[in-house]
């Protein structure tokens, strides 16, 4: 008789962690993918770079002459982004726990003998690696922030290093773990889109209370300097789901020197917010997993999948017809459709987001004077979203002529009859109609939170205002970028090159070099109470529509001939 061969029993542990290591590498190679991934991380390290570097990015309220680069204001400036990003984290969590409905692959993904507990762990832990590879770059832009030549740093760079890895260790690691994990559960137990920002709204609008009732203790202590912390200015402090109230709570009583130069202690109050927020976090995550993903959900959650009706005519043909003979003849369809895909793209609606929420938030907080005329309101519009529009205009200037190599329809594009002038002109014309609708939103965001916490103005007078100092700089700043990548054929050198060449514009500026002929697209200097210049703005849109009409013509010469080198 022939002995027969055991059979080898597979541990079902050991095939539950195989299939979750299986789930987020997949997850990750996915977000490896995804452009939108690298948009975050860029918004962050712009703006921890622009903090420390300059003047026109200030992250901490009440600052005063705390340094930039104390550890007090570094905490608080990465708490503060933290809670800012939380539109990204929500992003994030949602694409991984989401993207089957959005590739409507549920059905097929949840008729597997997959176990739901590998698949919401699995997801998790992408979501979390990938959002602790974003907020790095909050490290990377205090880093390059202090290295910067013009910047005065009084101390030494090894302490740079600590000032920067302790906060970000001690807060920000322990608040993304533990903001992922509830916004994961919601998505699995509801599998819907609209409640996972529901929840992170939630977040946001505890962490605005908490901030509040600080803010109204800090003044009442002002004039009573022996007050001491109430029971619930400590209770919002360890309700904070953002852990910037109890820093500011910690670091109360600290001397000038204290606030310069200690690390924020992790032990006490705000060690305790942080465990507080991981423990409900860790209750939330075991509720996820005690409830089965149901099938059959009804609609799907479409998060970047833009619609084949997008391509129907928007524009009848007399509109082409009514234009001078001199003016190029753009694609009216495909102008709607470059319309509708920017504004469905996820990346372009969370920097838009970011972008109108910081406005709505310095245009409440901003004193009386400074916003009483629509000059002002101009100003602070104009400095508190520059940085995203500039950041906006560089990106999808490039997916004008990237995305057909994306979709790997390039071959398709060039084959066709339409003019190249045409094909640029249609996807230039519908990428400033989306731009023209965020800047809308920026306007209309601050007239209506000044109004609320100021007085109003005349918003017809703002409009106006706006389109000459947002608007046409916006669309210059995208034929330049759109030129600057036709120029060199390359995706990321061009990406490179355009970042570089805003970073140079940072250094000119802080080296006093203000002349309009060098500062492209720049507009005239506001300042509240003063007339709009419009004469000068005026004559400096046209000197640079006059360059940038230079550049489109050059852009069109070329776009045939761009090869995919990327």
């Amino acid at each position: 008789m022939h002995a027969t061969r055991p059979v080898a029993i597979e541990d079902p542990t050991r095939r539950w962690w195989q299939d979750i290591r299986a789930i987020a590498r997949f997850e990750l190679a996915i977000q490896q993918r995804e452009p939108a991934t690298v948009l975050y991380a860029l918004v962050f390290l712009l703006l921890t770079f622009a903090f420390i570097s300059s003047g026109t990015v200030e992250l901490v309220r009440g600052r005063d002459e705390l340094d930039k680069l104390a550890p007090l204001s570094i905490a608080l400036a990465l708490g503060g982004l933290t809670a800012f990003g939380q539109i990204i984290t929500t992003m994030i969590t949602a694409s991984a726990m989401l993207r089957d409905e959005a590739w409507r692959t549920d059905q097929l993904l949840f008729t597997t003998p997959l176990d739901v507990r590998a698949f919401v762990i699995g997801r998790w832990a992408a979501a979390v690696m990938v959002m602790l590879v974003v907020y790095s770059a909050l490290i990377a832009g205090v880093w390059l922030g202090a290295l910067a030549p013009w910047v005065d740093r009084a101390v030494p760079w090894n302490a740079v290093f600590v000032r920067t890895m302790w906060p970000w260790l001690t807060l920000t690691v322990p608040t993304t773990i533990a903001v992922a994990t509830i916004l994961v559960a919601v998505a699995a137990r509801t599998r819907r889109l609209l409640a996972v920002l529901a929840a992170a709204l939630a977040l946001l609008f505890l962490w605005q209370g908490c901030e509040a009732v600080w803010r109204a203790f800090a003044t009442s202590a002002l004039a009573d300097a022996a007050a001491s912390p109430s029971a619930l200015v400590r209770a919002a402090a360890l309700l904070d789901p953002f852990g910037t109230t109890a820093v500011q709570v910690v670091t109360q009583d600290w001397s000038e020197q204290a606030r310069n130069s200690q690390l924020v202690p992790i032990i006490g109050l705000t060690g305790a917010s942080r465990v507080l927020w991981l423990l409900i976090a860790a209750a939330s995550g075991v509720a996820a997993m005690r409830v089965s993903v149901r099938v059959g959900y009804g609609t799907s959650t479409r998060l970047n999948v833009p619609g084949a009706a997008s391509t129907r005519l928007a524009f009848s043909s007399g509109v082409a017809d009514a234009l001078p003979r001199w003016l190029p003849r753009p694609h009216f369809p495909l102008a709607a459709f470059t319309t509708r895909w920017t504004w469905s793209d996820r990346g372009w609606l969370v920097i838009s987001a970011l972008g109108v929420l910081n406005v709505i938030a310095h245009s409440i907080t901003a004193p009386d004077a400074a916003v009483a005329d629509v000059a002002g309101v101009v100003a602070l519009v104009h400095e508190h979203s520059r940085l995203f529009l500039i950041l906006l205009a560089t990106i999808y200037a490039g997916e004008l002529l990237w995305r057909d190599e994306d979709e790997r329809i390039a071959e398709l594009v060039l084959s066709t009859s339409v003019a190249a002038s045409r094909l640029v002109g249609a996807r230039l014309l519908g990428l400033a109609a989306a731009q023209g609708a965020l800047v809308a939103a920026l306007l209309v965001g601050a007239w209506l939170s000044i109004g609320a916490a100021h007085s109003f103005v005349p918003l017809r007078t703002l409009l106006i205002a706006g389109a000459l100092w947002l608007f046409v700089p916006f669309v210059q700043w995208t034929v330049l970028s759109l030129a600057v990548h036709v120029l060199v054929r390359h995706k990321i050198i061009g990406h490179l090159l355009l970042i570089a060449g805003w970073v140079l514009a940072v250094v000119l500026d802080a080296n006093g070099v203000d002349s309009p002929w060098l500062r492209f697209a720049d507009p005239p200097a506001l300042l509240a109470g003063d007339t709009l210049p419009i004469v000068e703005a005026l004559w400096r849109a046209t000197w640079w529509a006059t360059v940038s009409a230079i550049m489109f013509a050059f852009t069109v010469r070329r776009w045939r001939g761009v090869t995919s080198r990327r």
